[in-house]
């Protein structure tokens, strides 16, 4: 499986103040999800609706979310923020 960042993602990547553990946990996360694992439960990982539909999220830690899809075994990292950013 490949990871294509959106443009949205490298932007908000820039932005983000990652704490160490939410760091590790973004890189643990991806590599469930590449190996085609499950998330563990705390990343509360979901599909999205609305504007996002078609979309998951897990969560980072505290306020920060990551927003993904798998689409022709392509992960297709859209954006990543706090629900404030990313949800207005």
């Amino acid at each position: 499986m490949q990871i294509k960042r959106h443009k949205f993602f490298k932007k908000d990547e820039l932005k983000a103040k990652l704490t160490d553990e939410q760091y590790a946990k973004r890189i643990k996360y991806l590599s469930l999800i590449l190996e085609g694992k499950p998330l563990p439960s705390e990343s509360r990982d979901h599909e999205l609706l609305g504007e996002y539909k078609g979309f998951r999220e897990f969560h980072l830690g505290g306020d920060m979310l990551l927003i993904y899809t798998i689409r022709d075994d392509i992960l297709y990292l859209q954006r990543m923020g706090t629900h404030s950013q990313l949800f207005k």
